[in-house]
């Protein structure tokens, strides 16, 4: 297997004048994405916090800002109705939107507990395939239509204390294998990215070696146009080696620090 590095090294340039329609582009993963893809295509990004969008665009004018919340039916069908009428297909859908939080099922009260898990739930795996639905007549307008989806390395084992965010993401794991089966006869490509600890709001105070969320963004990239469709990148493609041939170990060995 090649190194990650070689990624960042070599390139065959396919990511091109492709309408790009991203979820959770204004920080974190998808901001450093959008840093890679918005000089030689279109990129919309949908958020819903006012002041991060307003900073990404200060940061890239050109980016093409929709705001809605992916967890609202009614935001998401206005957003694409928009796409449609200015752009008239989507190339590529990057499901990236996340949410995580601290676990404690012991300590937390119940309907703080059922509120966070409803939350990433939603977030994290009926988000994706809600959009997804929604977004599959303007991606068969697409000459190569392509549905990614950003899960996680932590869904192939838990962190204890981050419990509903590793469900979520197991959850969204084998829904991206199963519309990769049903899509391939509408030609429609599917791709799942399973980052490492990757340096983010999200992972603030980790215990753990974080990767730069640039250099991510480089290997995403550079991978997705290479024709990869499983990218475990980082710690990940560790992860998944030990999640299959020792569980208990892996298990240990991510929560040691909670033993």
């Amino acid at each position: 297997m090649e190194n990650e590095n070689t990624y960042l090294l070599k390139r065959t340039d396919t990511m091109k004048n492709k309408i790009v329609v991203i979820t959770g582009g204004a920080t974190g993963i998808g901001r450093a994405i959008i840093q890679e893809l918005i000089r030689d295509n279109t990129v919309i990004s949908i958020d819903r916090n006012a002041a991060k969008i307003a900073a990404l665009k200060a940061a890239f004018p050109q980016v093409e800002s929709l705001v809605a919340d992916v967890t609202s039916d009614q935001d998401l069908a206005a957003a694409i109705s928009t796409i449609e009428k200015k752009h008239g297909k989507i190339d590529l859908l990057i499901n990236n939107a996340g949410k995580g939080g601290m676990f404690d099922f012991v300590k937390m009260p119940e309907k703080e507990l059922m509120e966070m898990v409803e939350m990433e739930m939603d977030i994290n795996y009926v988000a994706p395939l809600r959009l997804t639905k929604k977004a599959l007549p303007l991606l068969q307008k697409s000459s190569s239509p392509t549905v990614v989806v950003i899960s996680s390395g932590l869904a192939y084992m838990p962190i204890a204390f981050l419990g509903t965010y590793c469900a979520s993401k197991t959850a969204v794991h084998f829904a991206t294998m199963s519309m990769r089966l049903q899509l391939a006869p509408l030609k429609i490509r599917v791709v799942e990215v399973l980052p490492p600890v990757v340096d983010t709001d999200l992972s603030k105070g980790a215990p753990m070696p974080k990767m730069p969320a640039d250099k991510f963004a480089q290997i995403f990239v550079k991978k997705l146009d290479a024709g990869e469709d499983v990218m475990n990148i980082g710690q990940s493609a560790s992860l998944e080696k030990f999640s299959r041939f020792l569980p208990k170990t892996a298990f240990k060995m991510l929560n040691k620090q909670r033993n």
